[in-house]
């Protein structure tokens, strides 16, 4: 929970496709807004109208404005008439696919969004070993290539990038040194497994970097002329937030905070830092967990996409409707507001957040710690670069497991570090 003194208010606004909601929390204290008419501005009156009722409700008035862009991204992505820019997509792996349909992304939403697609020969293996030289000739091709369709926005994929991302580097060079100012997304900055996933996660990405930064820009235009030095943040889909310039350049990260938002929002009404919250989706029961404050996430397959994505989100699973309190290690909760304003209140009170998933080769235990502690340390600079104040951070997760058909020691890690607000950022 964001520690900025009792005399500021934080506020949480989720942005809907055809509406803008918020709330202001000044401590325990909730305040929903109302939705500003229709026919005005949507985001920048409901921003404006928060700002108010934080004026009123605490003599700071409003330390931050965090943002929860996902139900807008997920309606771009999914409408076809929406303005989103066409993708290229790379991949980088030892020979293409014979197949048709193993050329394409499973997910039909994903692959409706690729205008092209280009295989290179080159990749790793899971432990960085190269499968392949990467082939210089048909890359040349493809720049040349690339650079007549006039597409700007380009995916790039390689088997074991996760561990040697040499091949997507030495690729994603080659275009910007053939298409200057293009927009490149790289699976190896989100680590993960699966090549579908890590395919369809950097996508997503690069169709959505046009939308997130007009909606960032209209963000920061509307802040500029309200009162008071005010920090905008972005809601990830971990339940924690990144800062704009983040968001701008990984928007894909942001992507199913809305369910982490609501059961962190629900926990807080319900002043709880561990639960488990009973929510409603199209008319079924779900149920997710909130533990020590925060809401427990994996990679998933967000809804309407149909594949999973490499990026976390929070875990629902189906819940019976005559699931009540009581037999669980952990109180359980049926929310009673609205799930806009619970997104808003989880979106008021989040943390700065990192989350780090890769996979390593060990051969002892002292291996393994020292490979843990790389990954925290690693984990710990990313959430400082969201936005933690120095000294505040903390590992809130770790886990390794053995990858099954591996060879033995072959490890997939994964670590959380949440951290508390750096109130210096206000107003930058």
């Amino acid at each position: 929970m964001p520690a900025q003194g009792d005399d500021v208010a934080h506020i949480g606004v989720t942005l809907r496709p055809h509406r803008a909601y918020a709330a202001v929390v000044h401590g325990a204290t909730v305040l929903p807004v109302e939705p500003v008419a229709p026919a005005r501005a949507d985001l920048e009156g409901v921003i404006a109208a928060a700002v108010g009722v934080a004026l009123r409700a605490a003599p700071g008035g409003a330390g931050a404005v965090t943002v929860d862009l996902a139900p807008l991204l997920l309606d771009t992505l999914v409408r076809t008439e929406a303005e989103v820019p066409p993708v290229a997509a790379v991949r980088i792996v030892p020979r293409a696919a014979t197949d048709p349909a193993l050329a394409r992304s499973p997910a039909e939403l994903v692959e409706r969004r690729i205008a092209r697609r280009w295989t290179v020969a080159g990749g790793h293996d899971l432990l960085g070993n190269e499968l392949t030289p990467l082939d210089g000739d048909g890359l040349a091709l493809l720049c040349e290539e690339l650079a007549g369709t006039g597409i700007r926005h380009v995916a790039i994929v390689a088997a074991g990038s996760q561990a040697r991302p040499a091949h997507e580097r030495e690729v994603a060079d080659a275009i910007l040194a053939a298409v200057p100012g293009a927009r490149i997304s790289v699976a190896s900055d989100y680590g993960g497994q699966g090549l579908v996933a890590r395919e369809a996660t950097v996508v997503i990405d690069s169709a959505l970097t046009a939308l997130t930064e007009r909606v960032l820009d209209r963000c920061e235009r509307t802040l500029a002329r309200l009162p008071g030095s005010l920090e905008l943040r972005v809601a990830r889909g971990d339940g924690g937030y990144s800062t704009p310039s983040r968001i701008r350049v990984t928007p894909v990260v942001a992507f199913g905070a809305t369910e982490a938002l609501e059961l962190c929002g629900a926990a807080h009404l319900a002043g709880l830092d561990d639960c488990r919250v009973l929510l409603s989706r199209d008319g079924r029961p779900v149920a997710g967990e909130v533990r020590h404050g925060l809401a427990v996430v994996r990679p998933d397959v967000p809804v309407g996409i149909g594949t999973e994505l490499v990026v976390p989100m929070a875990v629902l699973t189906g819940a019976p409707p005559d699931s009540y309190p009581g037999g669980a290690d952990v109180p359980v909760i049926r929310p009673e507001a609205p799930p806009h304003v619970l997104a808003c209140v989880g979106a008021a009170i989040s943390q700065p957040a990192s989350w780090l998933d890769e996979v390593a080769f060990i051969e002892s235990a002292a291996e393994l710690d020292h490979v843990r502690r790389d990954a925290e340390e690693r984990a710990t600079a990313m959430v400082m670069a969201n936005g933690a104040a120095p000294g505040s951070t903390r590992v809130a997760e770790v886990s390794t497991v053995a990858v099954p058909y591996s060879p033995s020691g072959t490890i997939r890690i994964r670590v959380r570090v949440a951290g508390s607000p750096d109130t210096s950022l206000a107003g930058r």
